[in-house]
């Protein structure tokens, strides 16, 4: 599909007002669309019943927190149970995998690094949705949920790493020679 309405670097926010398509608002939104693909490409991965079943629900999430922002908040919205949702998986999954020694080294398995990698894309979203309220208001429950995702995301790496028998690579600081 194409309109040729971007072709000069505009695009419509869900509430219809263009904005160039270096906006931060549109960059978050972007940040949004590949943090759905990267926790897509986690859940293909996946072994886990309950692992999949966040994942799904976070997928389902992120849809809903991007039209809340471009349609700043007259659609759907992003409601805090769903903060409380992230913040009870993240306590069963702490649980589960006990004591944590930072600085963990992304890597082990293909389906700890997918999280690891949708992780960092989290993270950006978060960094930019900050930017991004110099321009549109974004909602504290937004950047809420986002904070509380990369911890849940962080958590999946751990787990599926423990679940598969593998160790965590951890980096200590110490002294350079």
């Amino acid at each position: 599909m194409y309109t040729r309405r971007g072709d000069k670097g505009e695009t419509d926010t869900g509430t219809g007002v263009r904005v160039t398509k270096g906006s931060h608002i549109i960059d978050a939104e972007g940040d949004i669309d590949e943090l759905n693909s990267f926790i897509g490409f986690a859940l293909v991965s996946a072994k886990w019943d309950d692992v999949r079943n966040d994942l799904n629900a976070v997928q389902e999430d992120l849809f809903t927190c991007g039209e809340h922002i471009t349609a700043q908040g007259k659609r759907r919205t992003m409601k805090e149970e769903r903060v409380k949702w992230l913040e009870e998986r993240i306590d069963i999954y702490r649980k589960e995998y006990g004591k944590i020694k930072l600085f963990v080294v992304p890597g082990g398995s293909v389906e700890s690094t997918s999280l690891h990698m949708a992780r960092t894309v989290c993270r950006r979203l978060e960094r930019d949705l900050v930017k991004a309220k110099d321009e549109f208001p974004i909602e504290p429950v937004i950047e809420q949920y986002v904070n509380r995702l990369s911890s849940l995301l962080f958590f999946h790496s751990l787990i599926a790493n423990r679940r598969l028998g593998i160790e965590e690579r951890i980096w200590y600081l110490r002294e350079l020679p």
